[in-house]
């Protein structure tokens, strides 16, 4: 083996090294790519500033967290909280998520005295329950929407 051959082996173990030293972001860095938990958290914060600062994607968005929110808040009470929140968070401002949340507890209340029909007649004998269910259709969206000055 020549000394010119000798020293291609060394330069190539050495690079060889230098390739398994570097680190999975500087490779990533140098690829041009991200790792994948930044990227989806880049394209999660790209769509919902565009959910809330364009008119149909914002209108889309809503309509949809307040549909998955009524289907929540539908198997279980805490699917207030979490439609409050879904509702909030494609709300441009802090103010209007909780209105918006304030809108999706009327919208449960209406779909919950929609659902019970004819007996809605006896509800206001039922005064003191009453009272219960429209405070929590009402406050725990209003709870939920507190996740909006979070994110």
């Amino acid at each position: 083996m020549s000394s010119s051959d000798r020293s291609g082996d060394a330069d190539s173990d050495r690079r060889g090294e230098n390739a398994s030293a570097r680190s999975p972001d500087a490779e990533a860095a140098s690829s041009g790519t991200e790792s994948a938990p930044g990227v989806a958290g880049d394209r999660l914060r790209d769509a919902l500033d565009q959910a809330r600062t364009r008119r149909q994607p914002h209108a889309v968005a809503l309509a949809g967290a307040a549909a998955l929110g009524v289907l929540v808040a539908w198997f279980h009470w805490l699917g207030l909280v979490v439609g409050g929140a879904l509702v909030a968070l494609v709300a441009p401002s802090l103010r209007r998520g909780a209105a918006y949340a304030l809108a999706f507890g009327v919208l449960v209340l209406v779909a919950f005295a929609v659902s019970i029909g004819d007996s809605i007649l006896l509800v206001p004998e039922m005064r003191p329950i009453v009272y219960v269910t429209v405070a929590s259709a009402v406050g725990l969206p209003l709870l939920g929407s507190v996740a909006r000055g979070v994110v």
